[in-house]
């Protein structure tokens, strides 16, 4: 009786063999402890970043609570009783000369709203560089009228290393 398989047809069997086997066993059981792991890296960093920003926030707790205690004495703070628009004006001046950004042209728009809340929108040109723009940009930002920027476009004048922005901003409140 001949022999079934020669020697080489045998180590070529017994290698298909074994790269079957590791590749079944890398893809059903190292594979998904891989997966898991990366999933549970990701989650930990996120978590990490999350509680960083949160001690960071606890550490500034008391300076938020003087500077919201403070801004409510202050007359830039919105009352039930005085008009909002003029707060909204009035607090955009205060941002762009604490900002040293020159203010070209304001126009208030039709404001828009519902039974429950107003949206007061207004339309801005201003003037100044892009430091000012950032520190403006970040003030209305945190504004404690709630002001948002809808819209905006910052444009280079020729000749000046001055800027011409264009801003579209709007607050929210609702009716009292």
């Amino acid at each position: 009786m001949q022999r079934l398989f020669s020697k080489r047809e045998k180590i070529i069997f017994y290698l298909a063999a074994g790269a079957i086997i590791l590749s079944i066993i890398f893809n059903f059981l190292l594979e998904p402890v891989f997966t898991k792991n990366e999933k549970l890296n990701k989650e930990i960093n996120f978590t990490k970043s999350r509680l960083i920003k949160y001690s960071r926030l606890l550490s500034q707790k008391e300076k938020i609570q003087s500077r919201s205690g403070i801004s409510s004495s202050t007359p830039n703070a919105p009352e039930p009783n005085q008009d909002r628009l003029m707060n909204v004006l009035s607090e955009l001046e205060n941002l762009a000369k604490g900002a040293n950004v020159r203010i070209i042209d304001i126009r208030p728009q039709a404001s828009r709203g519902a039974n429950v809340y107003k949206e007061i929108l207004v339309d801005l040109r201003t003037e100044g560089t892009m430091e000012n723009y950032l520190k403006f940009i970040y003030e209305i930002e945190n504004s404690f009228l709630l002001l948002k920027i809808n819209r905006f476009q910052l444009t280079a004048l020729p000749g000046s290393a001055l800027l011409e922005g264009t801003f579209s901003l709007s607050q929210l409140s609702v009716h009292d």
